[in-house]
């Protein structure tokens, strides 16, 4: 059996990995609205295998590997503010969703190797 191995934490306590890249998103961009307590969002009771900065450096790998664009940055941001993914019912592009789409598989693949999500991509 292979040991997956995750970010280094200081912290030891039990952590609760991300269901999904998006809630992932979403708690970076809580924690990044935050200021100077982000981090590791400490005020919460749930502990998160990893720091917002670890999801940064995930991000700005996909676009230096090309696979997000400033496109997908803008998406990616209007919609981590709004904490709600485009949707075409509330009256959102179908390029957004799309967009959307793109960069969560795209997330959703680098987080679950890094052992960040609980499930990778479902086929």
């Amino acid at each position: 059996m292979q040991i997956k191995k995750g970010p280094f934490r200081a912290d030891y306590r039990e952590t609760t990995l991300f269901e999904s890249a998006e809630e992932a998103w979403f708690w970076f961009c809580f924690c990044e609205s935050l200021g100077s307590e982000r981090g590791r969002g400490s005020s919460s009771s749930i502990v998160r295998p990893c720091e917002t900065s670890d999801i940064s450096l995930v991000v700005k790998r996909l676009v230096r590997e090309k696979r997000l664009g400033q496109i997908h940055l803008r998406v990616m941001s209007r919609y981590g503010l709004k904490q709600m993914p485009p949707h075409v019912n509330s009256g959102d592009s179908l390029a957004s969703c799309r967009l959307w789409r793109e960069a969560m598989e795209a997330l959703t693949e680098v987080l679950f190797k890094k052992g960040i999500l609980s499930k990778g991509l479902v086929a």
